[in-house]
């Protein structure tokens, strides 16, 4: 992440707390309405499945926007998914911070999710004005529950895998190691 200041010279440019704050808490508002939006689609609460719906595509919109027009390096940019890492990185060939690379497969998912949820909110704000559309919204939302869930499995397994493999070792742990036992 490097800029230019206003003499030309180039520096590292650091993200911002801010930035990440922001990133979380549309992160915390996309999640929560979409398992409101998940959760309320009975007749009963349609007001109320209709208002997270409405909020998830607003929240797609408004990052979207902001990933476009975030500068390089900002972590409000765009998620650029690169194939050929991935497949080195699946080959076991890539490195990364702690010499765990995570960020190709992290970045490929991010991808799928926004393509599914906005397709999801999108085809139910269709389906308030086009009815027949409500077959394909419906088919969207249990889609992107799957991939919300794999994408929590994923989360979870690559930063325990992490939190695994930079654990601090103790005498005993690395007799067994040495020993061929885990």
């Amino acid at each position: 992440m490097t800029t230019t200041d206003v003499h030309g010279a180039s520096r590292r440019r650091k993200p911002h707390a801010l930035e990440f704050s922001i990133l979380y808490g549309w992160h915390a508002v996309l999640s929560g309405a979409f398992i409101v939006a998940y959760l309320s689609g009975d007749e009963d609460t349609y007001a109320i499945h209709q208002f997270a719906g409405y909020l998830v595509l607003g929240a797609i919109v408004l990052r979207l926007v902001a990933g476009v027009a975030a500068p390089a390096g900002s972590p409000l940019r765009l998620p650029r998914p690169d194939l050929t890492t991935l497949r080195d990185w699946m080959a076991g060939r890539g490195g990364g911070a702690r010499g765990l690379p995570k960020r190709p497969l992290l970045a490929l998912m991010a991808v799928l999710l926004m393509v599914v949820i906005a397709a999801s909110a999108g085809s139910g704000a269709a389906a308030d004005f086009v009815p027949p559309v409500e077959g394909i919204h419906e088919a969207f939302g249990e889609l992107a529950l799957w991939i919300v869930l794999a994408h929590v499995a994923l989360v979870v397994a690559l930063h325990g895998l992490a939190r695994w493999w930079r654990r601090p070792r103790t005498a005993a742990s690395a007799a067994c190691t040495e020993r061929g036992r885990p």
